[in-house]
């Protein structure tokens, strides 16, 4: 019952404490009036009744006077008469003048000793009083009542909550377990502050991971340009002793050449990556045996260009998919282009599509080559595998291009040795 009233909304628990207050309040008014009636009624027993004075005069001048006490319901069957005898006969003559006079036993306080009195008339001023101080008291407990109740604690957990925000602190968390409005703010509040959160971590690791590729890129900018640096040395030094040949000459210019190839490779891929980071995924209605029928064919051209066997496994159902072609295929690009720089005879590529009842149809594309497998380095950090440069100065931006697009698709890369020997990459994607 107290978890249903604490629950109850803040209309809701106002109302049930105002009236909750206003029974109370006329209660104990009731309850007070009738304890000082009964308190005055002891001090002044009757307080209802009236004295009746009779006084008759009569013809011979005699005059003689009688009180009656009697009371405001009590039936008035004959008015009192006065019997006067003289010398002990019965006065026979004209009827007598008579007069009657009423007094309020009320107006009898004054007959009370002056503490009964003092207590008589402090009842009078408590019954006129006490609902107008029950009342003020009322208001004053039921407004504090509802601060404490309903207000207190989550203005407090959620002025904590900003300042803690103010601080760049996010690790908290805003525990209030009512479900009125404020609840439902604390609440929604709380869904703010994780949302934050999750976008806070989602920049650092977008800046780590432009850290870590800035680091990568000047890493591997290093050896062609101390190449080119030492050619420039050798060719200066050469020609000043005379000591360079045509056929020395035309090596350095080649080896140059090479050098500068390469720088222009490494900032074409980090214009690549740049450049994918902000595309999204355009899904649209796709056979799933025909796209990877078309993909088998492509890569199946690519590995017998370059003297390799191509195996394909693609036991698929006969569905249609949600998926956006062209980055699939870039993806795939990347990967297959790795595995056939590294690769020693066969490349292996498989489809499976399979059921998952948070994120509905997953495509499960797994590559394999023969070769030497990825470098323990490339395992070990495969979440940052694009800081990791491979030989011939391959930084890896190819992985880092298709874990960043396995991503928006709503799905994964996974790097890791296979089963025969060599490298295995696993994408899954949300389809």
């Amino acid at each position: 019952m107290r978890k249903k009233w604490n629950d109850l909304p803040l209309r809701s628990f106002f109302t049930g404490t105002i009236f909750t207050a206003i029974g109370l309040v006329a209660a104990l008014s009731l309850l007070i009036i009738w304890g000082c009636v009964s308190f005055r009624h002891y001090l002044l027993p009757d307080p209802d009744g009236i004295y009746l004075t009779v006084q008759e005069t009569y013809a011979n001048g005699t005059v003689m006077t009688s009180q009656h006490l009697l009371s405001y319901d009590e039936p008035l069957q004959e008015l009192p008469t006065i019997v006067a005898e003289e010398d002990g006969s019965l006065i026979t003559d004209a009827k007598p003048e008579v007069r009657y006079s009423i007094q309020k036993l009320e107006q009898s306080v004054a007959m009370l000793t002056p503490k009964r009195r003092l207590a008589y008339e402090a009842c009078g001023i408590i019954m006129a009083a006490a609902p107008a101080v029950l009342s003020f008291t009322a208001i004053f407990l039921c407004s504090t009542y509802f601060y404490r109740r309903k207000l207190e604690q989550p203005l407090r957990l959620l002025s904590g909550a900003t300042r803690e925000i103010a601080q760049q602190n996010l690790d908290f968390s805003i525990d209030y377990d009512c479900k009125d409005e404020l609840g439902a703010l604390c609440r929604s509040f709380d869904q703010m502050r994780t949302t934050l959160l999750e976008n806070n971590k989602a920049m650092w690791k977008m800046l780590e991971e432009r850290r870590l590729l800035q680091t990568a890129v000047a890493h591997d900018l290093r050896n062609p340009i101390a190449i080119i640096q030492g050619y420039t040395e050798y060719l200066e030094s050469g020609l000043e002793k005379n000591t360079i040949d045509r056929i020395k000459a035309s090596r350095i210019a080649r080896n140059l050449n090479l050098a500068a190839r390469r720088l222009k490779h490494y900032t074409e891929s980090v214009r690549t990556l740049n450049h994918w980071e902000t595309v999204e995924p355009s899904r649209s209605e796709t056979s799933l045996p025909a796209l990877a029928a078309e993909i088998g064919a492509d890569f199946e051209l690519l590995c017998s260009q370059n003297g390799l066997s191509f195996l394909m496994t693609a036991n698929l159902p006969d569905v249609s998919i949600q998926v956006d072609s062209a980055l699939l295929y870039r993806i795939l690009e990347n990967l297959v282009g790795n595995a056939l720089r590294y690769a020693k005879k066969t490349i292996r590529l498989e489809f499976r599509l399979q059921d998952s009842s948070s994120s509905g149809h997953i495509l499960r594309i797994t590559i394999a080559d023969d070769g030497e497998g990825f470098p323990p380095e490339i395992l070990k950090h495969r979440e940052k595998s694009f800081s990791i440069h491979g030989k011939d100065g391959h930084m890896g931006i190819g992985l880092a291009v298709s874990t960043l697009l396995c991503q928006k698709h709503g799905g994964t890369l996974e790097l890791s040795a296979s089963p025969e020997g060599g490298a295995e990459a696993t994408i899954t994607i949300s389809v």
